[in-house]
């Protein structure tokens, strides 16, 4: 299993608007939708469907996201999910 908690990194400073926080993406794939959003969150990302074909009832899984588990992202970063029907 990927680790998902955040990862702390220096602060890096590419303007003069200040710091960049670097997180982690979590695993969402495999997760029930109910429960991946909150999972991003967590983690600092932010997921977003790409299909809306969810249903009401959080039983679908992810199928698929982008970018892949462990990649290293901006903090508030959008992580791009598929949702099963």
């Amino acid at each position: 299993m990927t680790d998902v908690s955040p990862v702390a990194t220096e602060p890096t400073t590419g303007s003069t608007t200040g710091s960049v926080r670097i997180v982690r993406v979590p695993e969402l794939v495999g997760v029930p939708a109910i429960d991946a959003h909150d999972r991003a969150l967590d983690a600092g990302v932010l997921a977003v469907a790409e299909n809306a074909t969810h249903t009401a009832s959080g039983r679908s899984l992810i199928q698929r996201q982008d970018p892949d588990p462990g990649a290293e992202v901006e903090h508030g970063a959008i992580v791009r999910i598929w949702v099963s029907s």
